[in-house]
């Protein structure tokens, strides 16, 4: 055979070889075949596993659309170590941990097409078993297959038991609102936080007099509980308050309320009541579901009428959670002009939804939304203000609580590493006695003992003793997006890989191609 016959043959094999593999939960492994396990079986200490449906043929599905093939599967072991968390796998396909681990956010099913065949086939990640914050940190973590932050309950008494009539003339539950009512009004709507990002906000919010309605979550993305005295979210939630900003419930764990049961949806509720009645002595009346997800027929509207919430929506989504980059927040920045440029002040109000857990939106686009819809004659409120609704109505009173009220009982913000009170940063500066909790330059001590808000000075190489150090933010928002609502882990640099390799499956072939015209 003629040697470039033989580098074609090669060159086909190797772009098909790579364009049928999905490398997206492969980082620096050694694949290996191995014949397939049983669903029930756990996978060995010392290994990782992953199961993949063959792509090269069709799984058999019994009457009852159960698999009856468990196609090949592969062990991933890694290079470094296989770290002593990850033993055993969880989810819809694996079943649950063992007591007291968390199930890490995966076990949804993915589709890969097959580049060069016409093969589009499913892979199930599975989670795995652990206790380190990323197993654990909701709403990625599997609360049906094992224990989550969203397990754990703040302290105080239950709010169960609290009266909820149905006041004032606002409809509750099962309706949703999705615009205001009151003409030249535009309500800024906040959701996910507290977050590093959100003391910058309320400076913004300050320096124009912009009242604005924050839907608070209560212990997402392994940033801590909200009513836990050590961490900083507290008193940014009692500074909204006195800065005349409306406080409204975005659950206790960013779950999606129509994919869960009506008693977790109880849970998801009532334990964020408790967290936020402990800071402010009483809790909201207006809520906004994760993902803007409480379809009818779920149950999860009536649920919420039941509660005693008004379902409160959006009628201008920013997207903001797509376009958190320099380069594409002016993509939110067009459609929030767009919005506005379809109405008038003198009949026409704006309800806007935005993330306070976004870099790009706390310290780009929030002012341009507050600079255009000022120019133009909009005045910015709060939701409860946009629908007419008296401010006693905003909220139901807890008279057993007082929120933290006494402050010479709360420890200070932040690991005490030093038996040496530590100083609040008065230069910017942080490190050895000094923090940046309570700074007006932000929240986190970066490498450089400088402190600040962005992903510099709150990742990699963060000091705790300094400061406040950041867990990642979600990548989802609330928008309900038919692309989003499966799977809500963003792009990483497992996803620039897969792009990566089949990239290099196309430039194999076309390798081949001029190899063969050459010779």
């Amino acid at each position: 055979m003629h040697l470039h016959r033989l580098l074609i043959i090669l060159a086909l094999q190797v772009g098909l070889s790579y364009s049928c593999l999905d490398l997206r939960t492969v980082h620096q492994t050694v694949v290996v075949l191995e014949e397939p396990a049983t669903i029930q079986g756990q996978p060995q200490p010392e290994s990782i596993q992953t199961s993949v449906p063959n792509p090269f043929y069709e799984q058999s599905v019994s009457a009852n659309g159960e698999d009856q093939s468990e196609g090949v599967h592969l062990r991933l072991r890694a290079i470094s170590g296989v770290t002593k968390q990850l033993d055993y796998k969880c989810g819809p396909k694996w079943g649950k941990c063992p007591s007291g681990t968390c199930c890490s956010g995966a076990g949804r099913p993915s589709h890969a097409p097959c580049l060069m065949v016409r093969v589009t086939y499913m892979v199930w990640i599975p989670g795995f078993c652990g206790t380190t914050k990323a197993h654990c940190r909701s709403p990625e973590c599997m609360i049906d297959f094992g224990n989550c932050d969203s397990n754990k309950a703040p302290k105080g008494p239950p709010t169960k038991e609290i009266l909820r009539p149905h006041i004032g003339q606002v409809p509750y539950g099962p309706q949703q609102i999705r615009s205001c009512t009151v003409p030249g009004t535009i309500a800024f709507t906040f959701d996910d936080g507290p977050t590093r990002y959100t003391g910058d906000l309320l400076d913004l919010l300050d320096r124009y007099e912009a009242p604005a309605t924050f839907f608070i979550t209560g212990i997402n993305n392994g940033k801590g509980a909200i009513d836990d005295p050590s961490l900083p979210w507290a008193e940014l939630i009692e500074r909204m308050t006195l800065s005349g900003h409306q406080i409204a419930s975005h659950t206790w764990s960013h779950e999606d309320l129509s994919k869960v049961t009506s008693q977790q949806r109880h849970e998801q509720m009532l334990k964020n009541e408790v967290a936020i009645r402990n800071i402010m002595g009483s809790f909201p009346t207006y809520m906004r579901p994760p993902y803007s997800s409480c379809i009818p027929g779920s149950g999860c509207p009536e649920d919420l009428g039941d509660l005693g919430y008004h379902i409160t929506l959006y009628d201008i989504d920013t997207d903001d959670y797509k376009n958190d980059s320099p380069y594409l927040i002016q993509l939110s920045k067009d459609i929030f002009d767009r919005a506005l440029s379809t109405g008038s002040p003198a009949t026409k109000s704006w309800l806007v939804i935005a993330h306070d857990a976004h870099e790009q939106t706390v310290h780009n686009l929030t002012e341009h939304m507050l600079e255009t819809s000022g120019r133009l004659g909009y005045r910015p409120v709060t939701v409860g203000d946009c629908l007419r609704d008296p401010r006693d109505n905003w909220y139901r009173r807890d008279v057993r609580w007082s929120g933290h009220m006494n402050k010479s009982k709360i420890p200070k913000k932040g690991p005490k590493k030093f038996n040496i009170a530590q100083q609040i940063s008065a230069d910017g500066t942080c490190g050895a006695n000094y923090t940046c909790l309570g700074s007006p330059f932000g929240l986190c001590c970066g490498s450089m003992n400088l402190c600040g808000n962005s992903t510099t000075h709150c990742g990699f190489g963060c000091k705790k003793e300094a400061g406040y150090c950041a867990v990642q933010m979600p990548s989802n928002g609330d928008a309900w997006d038919p692309d989003f609502s499966e799977g809500r882990s963003g792009k990483s640099e497992a996803d620039s890989s897969v792009r990566s390799v089949r990239t290099a499956a196309v430039t194999s072939l076309v390798l081949a191609l001029i190899v063969a015209l050459w010779i």
